[in-house]
């Protein structure tokens, strides 16, 4: 069976890929003339193709997640994962934060970049341009009451040191 290619060097099975859905068990199948087909192939548009032209090969840690796998991974119920309109992303040679940067200096309509844990970037487009809200976000694990960690969303985008520092 032949590559799915959503732009010059994104294929669809690089978005439908997860650990968790293959532990339960579950096919992550995507419909190629519904919206979530045609939301990836915007992402890979407007955001990842640019960015892997300009800084080479992008790693897509996470790409689409049906409802039920976003649950299995403690995604939000709102997230844009399940729409297909972001991606979890690395970039070899460079780190989260680099790329985070580069994003927001370089693409004019993406929605989101979120520096994660200083593990990953989050890029996501929306359903139009008109759309693009151009947040850029940092997130930080803190520990909160009784000492359970939680995440917070930072405005901006910070290395970790700092992100913590104004988190606690």
């Amino acid at each position: 069976m032949s590559r799915i290619q959503l732009s010059k060097n994104f294929y669809l099975d690089e978005f439908t890929r997860s650990e968790a859905a293959a532990r339960h068990g579950i096919v992550i199948s995507v419909d190629l003339a519904g919206a979530v087909f045609f939301n990836l192939r915007r992402l890979c548009d407007h955001v990842l193709q640019p960015l892997r032209d300009a800084l080479g090969p992008v790693t897509v840690l996470s790409g689409y997640r049906p409802p039920e796998v976003n649950r299995l991974v403690g995604g939000a119920s709102t997230s844009q994962h399940t729409q297909g309109f972001a991606a979890d992303i690395v970039v070899s040679g460079y780190t989260p934060l680099q790329v985070c940067e580069w994003v927001r200096d370089n693409i004019q309509y993406y929605d989101q970049v979120i520096h994660e844990f200083g593990q990953w970037a989050h890029v996501s487009t929306s359903e139009t341009v008109y759309r693009s809200r151009r947040h850029q976000l940092t997130a930080v694990k803190t520990r909160g009451v009784l000492g359970i960690k939680r995440t917070v969303y930072l405005a901006g985008l910070h290395d970790m040191a700092e992100a913590a520092r104004r988190a606690a």
